[in-house]
């Protein structure tokens, strides 16, 4: 048993340089980039559909100004007619 202690006296231990608190900051670094990851694809998610949703509002508000232009245009002949002899 001497000679196995005087071996490992000669040849140090190589030490660990992933430590405990290296792994954790690690860790802490995966789940904030995965949280980072996450939270950019709701953000995009939710422009994509504020898009989507904008220009369904554009096409609705031309549909409605043409229709209130035809209906401006009705009314005047209408008014037009009920001059006529």
């Amino acid at each position: 048993m001497a000679s196995l202690s005087s071996d490992n006296k000669r040849k140090p231990r190589q030490s660990v340089s992933y430590s405990t608190n290296d792994a954790l900051k690690a860790d802490y670094r995966e789940i904030r980039h995965l949280d980072l990851k996450k939270r950019l694809g709701v953000l995009l998610y939710r422009r994509e559909s504020m898009e989507r949703e904008l220009e369904a509002i554009k096409a609705a508000l031309s549909t409605l100004e043409a229709q209130m232009q035809r209906n401006v245009a009705y009314e005047q002949l209408s008014i037009c007619d009920k001059f006529s002899p």
